[in-house]
């Protein structure tokens, strides 16, 4: 296998961080990153065909629809970077034999957390709806309780960052992470991601180099 061609895997529960890690990976590397939730979009625009089975006729999006839209956009660039993807056993296996076939070297990074100090985080983010600011109850608090610093709007929790929608989106990730890890097996590159971002992204980017 040529080790010219390499495929990163991005993998870690929500709010961990691996969008931005890998953001941050593709613009150190300037390695192709593949977004799977920013492709899917792409698809879903009114008019095609995946658009109006889901939205006029109800079907689901399933793994072969995943396939599909991700095969569409590829463009077997030397090296890549996968995020959102795989998210199911199924998908876990589908992608591994797919970038076998291509001849790539994969390399998955897991970014692993506290669950018990995510959530924490995670549920103490407040957001502006005027000017969109972030904040955080623990960390980053407002000079006023409750109030924007900028405009005096009041603060709001999206519905996603709940105590109970959140856990849900952790219960659902601990269900098949494993699985994943154990079809990655010996590809497997972990991440303490509880430290900050660009201590983070040094580590991803030295063990990435190292095995290559």
């Amino acid at each position: 296998m040529s080790a010219e061609k390499l495929a990163v895997i991005m993998l870690g529960a929500p709010g961990s961080g691996k969008g931005t890690q890998g953001e941050l990976l593709e613009k150190h590397t300037g390695f192709k990153r593949y977004v799977m939730s920013d492709l899917i979009k792409k698809e879903l625009k009114p008019g095609n065909k995946l658009y109006d089975k889901i939205f006029k006729e109800g079907v689901l999006l399933n793994d072969n629809n995943i396939f599909d839209i991700f095969r569409m956009y590829f463009q077997s660039e030397n090296q890549i970077i996968l995020d959102g993807l795989p998210r199911t056993l199924d998908q876990a296996y589908w992608l591994y034999g797919f970038l076998l076939r291509h001849k790539y070297e994969i390399q998955l990074v897991f970014l692993n957390v506290d669950e018990e100090k995510l959530l924490t985080r995670i549920t103490s983010r407040r957001y502006c709806p005027v000017c969109h600011r972030l904040y955080n109850t623990e960390t980053k608090k407002p000079k006023l309780e409750g109030i924007c610093d900028d405009d005096g709007a009041e603060l709001i929790q999206r519905e996603d960052d709940t105590e109970k929608v959140f856990s849900e989106r952790l219960q659902t990730f601990d269900e098949v992470k494993d699985i994943i890890l154990d079809v990655y097996k010996g590809d497997v590159i972990e991440v303490d991601a509880d430290n900050d971002i660009e201590e983070i992204s040094r580590d991803i980017l030295k063990k990435i180099i190292v095995r290559k």
